[in-house]
């Protein structure tokens, strides 16, 4: 087997691993502000804490970029294995809430395991398998997502927040080790000429009108998934009630990574004979009115059915958006316009949380879905209107 290809298989079994943590502890991160004293408004303390820590990653990640292009992805991967491992050790030993937004931040600033990863595939596998790689290599997150909140709420209920904490430390520090010893980099640095800095990249690709467009999109989704995340727990007990068991919220906080890993494949073919523009446009519609149906909900299998129906339709948009920067970005900025794209993801979880933690903490958690709605339907609209016809008129 190629190494190329033993890397994507060494580093989906990583990030599968790495989002069984994250997830393992961090959809709870509301329960833990309770334990720690918090008794009002903790779902924005935890909108800010999300937020505060996508601010680090996003002037961060360009820096640590520069850095692997001068050393390697791998090397990178490695140290941010190391202080991701640290992060978690520091979260289980936390007594107050402005210790946690401290070691959040730190989390964003010093880790970075995932778009090294992508990185890495980006460079070494050949031309015409990248599209496929980083396709399988994208479904590895959503796979341990899946499984993470459910491991996560049941360890809640048996050894508490702090022991998932440190149960995810242990995990990536074998996962760290794994990337050390298992996976390969051909690394030869690009001459100084070859770099740029962050501010060059924005410059190049503000004048590429459709690349914007589509980054757009990213801000948009990031925002709608992200604002839910400082109350999907607490509304989960508010319909379930204050005793429902962790697993429940867990169960729940999951279904769409089910949904993601069941149906982007299909979502990637249907793409490809009917145009991402039109699947992308689908999604967006789709879950807009999904997450506006959830506004009603009356207990957690109501809930839950919709988060699955939103999931499926879901699926489409991320997928969607990396192939129309794979198939309309012109060769020679498509690095850069990943790159971007991740930026732009961070922005979307700064926006996202902030929002959702403070509607969910000043009006009401069903005011949440209101708003994630009015992202992706407001998203639908500019796909359909905007992006479409850019893409039309490229093709022209």
């Amino acid at each position: 087997m190629p190494q190329w290809k033993r890397n994507i298989y060494i580093l989906w079994l990583s990030l599968f691993v790495s989002a069984i943590c994250w997830t393992m502890v961090m959809p709870f991160i509301p329960l833990y502000l309770e334990q720690l004293g918090v008794s009002e408004g903790a779902e924005f303390w935890a909108g800010v804490i999300i937020a505060v820590s996508a601010v680090c990653q996003m002037v961060m990640s360009p820096i640590w970029g520069a850095i692997g292009d001068r050393y390697g992805r791998r090397l990178m991967m490695v140290r941010a294995g190391f202080f991701l491992m640290a992060g978690y050790v520091l979260w289980a030993l936390v007594t107050g809430p402005v210790q946690l937004l401290l070691v959040r931040m730190m989390i964003g600033a010093l880790t970075g395991f995932v778009p090294m990863a992508i990185a890495l595939v980006g460079v070494s596998a050949p031309r015409e398998e990248v599209g496929r790689a980083l396709g399988l290599l994208q479904t590895a997150w959503p796979s341990g997502a899946i499984l993470g909140p459910v491991i996560g709420g049941a360890a809640m209920d048996l050894i508490g927040i702090r022991g998932s904490s440190l149960v995810s430390a242990g995990l990536i520090a074998l996962d760290t080790l794994l990337v050390l010893l298992a996976v390969r980099e051909q690394f030869t640095p690009p001459p100084a000429t070859a770099r740029t800095g962050l501010l060059a990249d924005i410059r190049v690709a503000a004048s590429h009108r459709l690349l914007m467009s589509i980054i757009v999109i990213t801000v948009v989704l990031q925002a709608s998934v992200m604002a839910l995340e400082p109350v999907l727990v607490p509304f989960v007990q508010q319909i379930a009630g204050a005793d429902a068991p962790g697993w429940l919220s867990g169960l729940l906080f999951s279904i769409p990574g089910v949904a993601f890993v069941l149906m982007a494949p299909w979502w990637a073919r249907r793409g490809e004979q009917v145009g991402y523009t039109r699947t992308v446009a689908t999604g967006l519609l789709g879950s807009g009115l999904f997450y506006l149906l959830q506004v009603f909900v009356t207990g957690p299998w109501q809930f839950g059915s919709l988060r699955l129906a939103s999931g499926v339709v879901g699926a489409a948009i991320s997928p969607g958006v990396a192939a129309l920067i794979a198939t309309e970005v012109p060769l020679e900025l498509r690095g850069r316009a990943f790159g971007l794209n991740q930026a732009a993801a961070s922005a979307g979880t700064i926006v996202g949380p902030l929002l959702g933690g403070f509607i969910g903490s000043y009006v009401n958690a069903r005011g949440v879905f209101v708003l994630t709605a009015a992202f992706s339907l407001a998203g639908y609209l500019w796909v359909n209107r905007i992006v479409a016809a850019q893409v039309r008129g490229a093709a022209a």
